[in-house]
């Protein structure tokens, strides 16, 4: 060691500072680089996970005969693996084994199982499938065969079972994987290039042994990779049972899926991070190579995990990687470089000279500063881009799961950076103010040691820095794990459009239609459905005294209720007969196969009294009404045409251009403090 303390007093000159302001400008220019990938990076996006986006039979579609086989077509990611059932009118599953396009992993066929009566009736379509992105989403929809009428209550069924929401429920076991995956990465990313760039230079100058330093920094790498191989082979266990109860055959499956392969993958990439700190603790490598070679184990491991993440379809595979492996990067630089500052730079300084302790602070802290700045710069652009795919709108932002877990992470942050702040700027004009406080005092003062109040506040100000953002980093495994909010919020209502017209009188009649919706015009009002779904047509009589009221007290009719429905621009006129239900009102299920307007002629005898009303209604052709009606129930059209978010939504525009902004200013204060960072050092 003896050896070691010329050459660290050898390379003060201003030919090893001039190199270290070009390391610097290095650096800029990287930070910039980044910068540029995520203006570069800004465009439409859909969303991420895997849901219906069109079917061969459509939703409600009536056929004449049965088909041979079922087609679904996702939008968002592709599928890795399919479940899907077809059940026929009788109950019997017909449906074969799924398979998924090997050219389009969006597209799945079902074949379907010859039957021997070829029953006419309606088909029941349930799938689930697993993403991509290892989420698993599921749905159904029918359709029917022949020209038998539907029942009602099965209609009604169907169309209630494919309008539920995404689920939001929270996965545990996948949710803290991922959690403990990132906390782990963003430490084995981070720690070495702040020890190699912040710790080692200023510690080293002093001349204290940095075997101390290696051995603390040593013990922090190894704890993160053992983190990593535990949360690794924990959240692709998660993602495996999603195919079925946990077994050799079930890990089988899953590894053939290309999900298993990049689980098995990061398996791989893993144990050599492992190998590589296991040859380090041998002393075969040298102090740069064994941190470089956890740096770039780290990165690949990072850049897998964003392979498989939300965004890795937001816009295209490409992109959407690289902003999402931006956004670890970044956060890498920032929060992996304070648990070296908690965990390594605290044993470093209590085997530091206390005449010098204040100067290798001080030192660690200016250098650390720069590196946290261009980490923070760089997550805070992705993170706002992130936001900008899959926030859509302010309100998201406390409607959905995804939005209130964004803005508590984004509180937190603002908070760590407040602290960081403080730290970093103010404390460290104390620290550096100390030295010459300290020549005073080496001249004659009564105080023969400097204080260590400072060091010790900058210590603990670290640790509660440190505490606050792995609740961050945390919340982020929360928010891969749940539907992003341009997902939950792009659709899902709360069950098929219901509406009605009144007409009053003595019977009141009305008439309700499922789905449907109420236009109101200059004459009057009109129902609105979509050309070729079967809609449930419903009437009720009742009182002039309680018409309006869900009394129940419904007027039977003595005759058979029926309605005769005429293309008022064609030539097809449709008469059926409503039947009675148990709450007292009269349906049926019919399809009106023409666009345009029709009347509607309802006829009954409530209460023996011949009646006769008339209703209008418009028939909105499929495609208006997959377009007016986009939802995310797979009902009508499915509602997932290309999941697109809206390019104008202010919302969203405002989140991107705060993303140039934060890239922009950060990268102009990266600039600065590198300069400062020259002069001073």
């Amino acid at each position: 060691m003896t050896a070691r303390a010329p050459r660290s007093t050898d390379r003060r000159p201003e030919t090893p500072t001039r190199s270290r302001a070009v390391r610097l400008a290095f650096w800029l220019v990287l930070i910039v680089a980044a910068a540029g990938l995520v203006l570069g990076a800004l465009a439409t996006p859909v969303d991420a996970h895997a849901y219906l986006s069109d079917s061969d039979p459509s939703n409600a579609e009536q056929l004449e005969d049965r088909p041979e086989q079922v087609t679904l077509s996702f939008s968002g990611d592709g599928v890795q693996v399919a479940d899907v059932t077809v059940t026929n009118p009788d109950g019997e599953v017909v449906s074969g084994e799924s398979e998924i396009d090997p050219d389009d992993t969006r597209t799945v066929r079902i074949p379907l199982e010859e039957t021997a009566d070829g029953s006419d009736g309606m088909y029941s379509v349930d799938w689930e499938v697993l993403a991509d992105d290892g989420h698993t989403t599921s749905g159904s929809f029918f359709f029917s065969v022949g020209d038998e009428p539907l029942d009602r209550d099965a209609v009604l069924e169907a169309y209630e079972d494919g309008t539920d929401e995404p689920d939001e429920e929270i996965p545990p076991i996948e949710t803290i994987a991922k959690g403990l995956v990132l906390v782990a990465l963003v430490a084995l990313v981070g720690a070495p290039v702040t020890a190699a760039v912040a710790v080692y230079p200023p510690v080293g100058r002093t001349g204290p042994d940095t075997r101390s330093v290696d051995r603390c920094l040593s013990r922090l790498l190894v704890g993160a990779t053992l983190l990593l191989v535990g949360a690794v082979i924990a959240l692709g266990l998660a993602r495996a049972a999603s195919l079925g109860r946990l077994s050799a055959e079930t890990l089988a499956q899953y590894a053939e899926t290309p999900l298993g392969r990049a689980w098995l993958v990061q398996i791989v990439l893993v144990s050599l991070l492992g190998g590589v700190l296991a040859v380090r603790r041998l002393g075969i490598l040298s102090r740069r190579l064994w941190l470089a070679g956890v740096v770039l184990g780290s990165i690949a491991v990072a850049g897998s995990v964003s392979w498989t993440s939300h965004s890795a379809t937001a816009i295209d595979r490409l992109r959407g990687v690289i902003v999402d492996f931006g956004h670890i990067a970044g956060a890498g630089l920032w929060i992996g470089g304070l648990l070296v500052l908690a965990v390594v730079v605290p044993a470093a300084l209590r085997r530091t000279d206390p005449a010098a302790r204040s100067a290798v602070a001080a030192g660690v802290v200016r250098r650390y500063s720069f590196l946290a700045l261009a980490g923070a710069t760089l997550a805070g652009a992705t993170g706002l881009l992130l936001a900008a795919w899959h926030v859509p709108t302010l309100s998201a932002l406390s409607e959905t799961l995804y939005g209130v877990s964004l803005s508590a992470k984004t509180l937190l942050v603002l908070l760590a950076l407040g602290l960081g702040g403080l730290t970093r700027f103010a404390l460290l004009r104390r620290l550096e103010s100390e030295p010459g406080d300290r020549n005073e005092r080496s001249n004659g003062s009564d105080r023969d040691e400097p204080s260590d109040d400072s060091v010790s506040t900058f210590v603990r100000a670290v640790r509660l820095e440190v505490a606050l953002l792995v609740v961050v980093v945390l919340l982020s495994g929360l928010l891969t794990s749940v539907p992003t909010a341009a997902v939950v919020g792009g659709g899902g209502d709360d069950g098929p459009g219901v509406a009605s017209i009144e007409r009053e009188g003595d019977p009141t009649v009305e008439l309700f239609a499922i789905p449907a919706e109420t236009a109101e015009t200059a004459d009057d009002d009109r129902l609105l459905v979509s050309e070729g779904d079967p809609i449930v047509f419903e009437v009720g009589f009742s009182s002039e005294s309680t018409a309006g009221e869900d009394t129940g007290d419904r007027i039977a009719s003595e005759r058979t209720v029926r309605i005769l429905a005429t293309a008022v621009d064609g030539d097809t006129t449709i008469e059926f007969e409503l039947e009675e239900t148990a709450d007292g009102t009269y349906a049926t299920v019919q399809t009106l196969p023409e666009d345009g307007p029709w009347e509607l002629r309802v006829t009954g005898s409530p209460d023996g009294s011949f009646l006769s009303e008339w209703f209008d209604a418009t028939v909105v052709p499929a495609e208006s009404a997959d377009h007016d009606h986009d939802d995310h129930d797979h009902g009508d059209g499915h509602g997932h045409d290309d999941h697109e978010t809206d390019p104008d939504s202010p919302f969203a525009v405002f989140l991107q251009f705060g993303a140039v902004a934060v890239a922009v200013v950060g990268s102009v204060a990266v600039a600065v403090e590198a300069t400062r960072f020259g002069r001073s050092d």
